[in-house]
């Protein structure tokens, strides 16, 4: 028992950093946003204003919000800079530590607190990836839509009608088809990873309260005492 308690409390700790870290990561995600925005980092670049001119490509991520310049040279002009390395220091961190505090959760695993804790794991969850399958499907508009609302050249860069939308149930994806076969995935690729993790987490966390349960259920049984009733002896 002093092993189980000790390892919740190491669960204790290790959730304690995942909320920081996780929190740290939303923040320098939304300031990347914010700069990536205001930076208008295709024009500067174009116009000379930074670099060493010359052809380039851009380069875009969501995740964290960026856009690159990259030249011919190998230099590279990003729009959040440090703020990128900040943004996967924190994903690291939030992994291990997550993955580690699950584990001790799971190392625990037996009485009737394992299962209310894990319960609870199970339904943050399934919580969180309810909330990300809806925003996914929710910045891609109704499967009804007209694909130029849907695939607006606003959104994609791709100032032509698309042929065909394209949408797959699980992981939630809305792909816009083009008559010259190009395609354009409205949905970023890393919202899939977060849901087949989110999946994967409330499963895992689902089995382990059943069986927790099952083992306080039979600590219960196996701990109850027989009341043995004495004769009566007045007579």
């Amino acid at each position: 028992m002093p092993n189980i308690r000790a390892a919740q409390r190491d669960a204790d700790r290790l959730w304690g950093v995942f909320g920081v870290a996780l929190g740290a990561a939303f923040v320098v995600w939304m300031v990347s946003w914010l700069v990536t925005g205001i930076s208008e980092q295709d024009e500067r670049c174009a116009q000379g204003m930074i670099g060493p001119g010359g052809n380039f490509r851009l380069e875009e991520s969501s995740f964290p919000p960026d856009v690159s310049c990259v030249y011919g040279d190998g230099t590279i002009f990003s729009s959040a800079g440090a703020l990128v390395w900040i943004f996967w220091a924190a994903v690291v961190v939030l992994t291990v530590s997550g993955l580690g505090a699950l584990a001790l959760e799971l190392a625990g695993v037996r009485g009737a607190k394992a299962a209310s804790r894990l319960s609870k794991l199970a339904v943050t969850g399934a919580a969180a990836l309810a909330a990300v399958y809806a925003l996914a499907f929710l910045v891609t508009g109704s499967p009804k839509s007209d694909p130029l609302q849907t695939c607006s050249a606003f959104t994609t860069g791709i100032y032509e009608r698309a042929q065909s939308v394209h949408r797959t149930p699980f992981p939630a994806r809305t792909t816009c088809v083009y008559a010259d076969g190009r395609t354009y995935d409205l949905v970023p690729a890393w919202t899939g990873t977060l849901e087949w993790t989110l999946l994967a987490v409330t499963f895992v966390c689902a089995a382990g309260a059943v069986r927790a349960g099952r083992h306080a259920d039979g600590d219960a049984g196996a701990g109850a005492t027989l009341r043995l009733t004495e004769p009566d002896q007045s007579r």
